[in-house]
């Protein structure tokens, strides 16, 4: 349907899309380049992949991972998705999210690869945040970094792409500035080198990309994805940021790419290579200590569920 009786803003047909960040309107057709050509110029600008290249792309049947993958396959990526199962206590969020990804395979006529973060850990998220006195977001969310970037370099591949698009980017960037959390800042680019039987390269191939932008996307494509907000994510504080981010884009348009992109300007270039010299004595993963975070959360869960084993038998 035409808004407002507009025009496209580069062919002067009738617009379905505003983007009021970029004092544009667009087709279903020119949005498709338009996002197109935002994640070529991410890709290029901040040295993410060469052309053709292998990649894979983290899938969770939202609209961003799916965007992304169509995408960099439409730019002659070789990019097949990875679908990490995450077994949040939510049977039917799950299953959304497994059957959009699964649908957008099928679709694309690309390869997706299955796994089970629970399985790969041995213990469920609950579990471990228990046995370990942590906030279950925040323990979840190492383990997703572990087990992707782990399935990404079992799987053969030396890029991993996720969905994380310009929203999200700014609203971690003001929550950091905010807690002077410095070490994140550091960290913060949206490309971080990869190392041999290490890490494997990770992409933000939609930073420039608002959520609203890739929403009108994935609306023009037609697609069924997995809609909602994770069933465990009550006492996170991103989603404040966030809104703080949007209010400010809806009063200034174009605040959150100046923001973010200042910043990273402002910076300079990516953070160095983290040190691999010392690496975790079970996993052989690089760690600071004898054993890595994860593996240390993995054997508290281990004693735990042990002691609440015999406690039983008694």
């Amino acid at each position: 349907m035409n808004i407002d009786g507009m025009k496209c803003s580069r062919c002067r047909k009738p617009a379905q899309h505003r983007l009021p960040s970029h004092n544009a309107r667009f087709c279903d057709r020119c949005l498709g380049m338009f996002i197109r050509r935002q994640v070529e110029k991410a890709i290029k600008e901040f040295d993410m992949l060469q052309p053709g290249q292998k990649v894979l792309v983290a899938v969770s049947g939202g609209k961003d991972s799916l965007a992304l993958w169509q995408v960099l396959l439409e730019l002659g990526y070789r990019a097949e998705g990875l679908h990490l199962g995450l077994e949040l206590g939510d049977g039917k969020f799950g299953e959304a999210s497994l059957e959009a990804s699964q649908a957008m395979a099928q679709r694309l006529g690309a390869k997706l690869h299955l796994f089970n973060m629970a399985q790969m850990a041995g213990h469920s998220v609950q579990q471990i945040a228990w046995a370990n006195k942590r906030a279950f977001c925040s323990v979840c969310g190492t383990l997703k970094r572990y087990y992707l970037n782990k399935a990404c370099l079992d799987l053969g591949f030396e890029v991993l792409a996720t969905g994380h698009h310009l929203d999200d980017e700014a609203a971690r960037l003001l929550g950091n500035l905010v807690r002077r959390h410095q070490h994140y800042l550091d960290s913060q680019w949206p490309t971080l080198s990869g190392a041999p039987g290490a890490f494997a390269k990770k992409i933000k191939p939609l930073c420039r990309l608002r959520a609203a932008e890739i929403k009108s996307y994935a609306k023009s494509q037609g697609w069924e994805v997995a809609k909602g907000e994770c069933p465990r994510s009550k006492g996170a504080t991103l989603p404040y940021y966030t809104e703080a981010v949007r209010l400010l884009e809806e009063r200034m348009p174009g605040t959150s790419l100046n923001f973010y992109m200042g910043y990273l300007e402002d910076k300079g270039g990516p953070p160095p290579q983290p040190d691999l010299t010392q690496r975790c004595s079970v996993c052989g993963m690089p760690s600071y200590a004898q054993q890595c975070t994860i593996c240390r959360f993995l054997e508290n869960t281990r004693r735990r569920e042990l002691g609440k084993s015999g406690a039983s038998q008694d």
